[in-house]
């Protein structure tokens, strides 16, 4: 087995571990909620994002064999193209990632949200229709402000927006 896929095999299975550890730890553990937090649901939703993270893991390596299976008669040069598509996307991404950080900073965590994710919509999905770009990013927003704001209560700081 190549040694990619045993790491990536091993690191979903620590997701999944973990994340499914937590949980029961939750449930049946001697877990307590901290003085600031009203509830248990932060920690509830970084278990079941490893457990979703796992499980995304285990499914692209699925799709990825599929695929590799699929596709014997590879045309020459195309592993030298996805190396470049690969780190054109990583150095994307990574960049995006800054520049979202510094709208946080100085617009809001609910609008920077929706216009970042408006543009990794439109960069990685090309094909996208004009209404899902649309209706896809506020949803995204609505589900960050609703988990931060109303579930949690964490105080956002001011921002020029809100």
């Amino acid at each position: 087995m190549n040694r990619t896929i045993t790491k990536e095999l091993l690191s979903a299975a620590l997701m999944l571990g973990l994340g499914i550890a937590g949980l029961i730890h939750i449930q049946y553990g001697a877990w307590r909620p901290a003085p600031l937090v009203p509830s248990y649901i932060m920690p509830q939703t970084a278990y079941h994002f490893l457990i979703g993270g796992g499980l995304w893991v285990l499914t692209t390596l699925g799709l990825f064999t599929l695929r590799q299976r699929v596709s014997a008669l590879e045309r020459p040069g195309a592993k030298d193209q996805d190396l470049v598509a690969i780190g054109l996307s990583s150095a994307l991404m990574l960049g995006g990632a800054v520049v979202y950080f510094l709208l946080v900073l100085n617009v809001g965590l609910v609008v920077s949200t929706v216009a970042f994710n408006a543009v990794l919509i439109a960069v990685l999905a090309p094909n996208v229709s004009f209404k899902g770009l649309l209706i896809v990013p506020p949803l995204v927003g609505l589900a960050v402000w609703l988990l931060f704001v109303q579930m949690i209560s964490v105080t956002l700081p001011p921002a020029l927006l809100f």
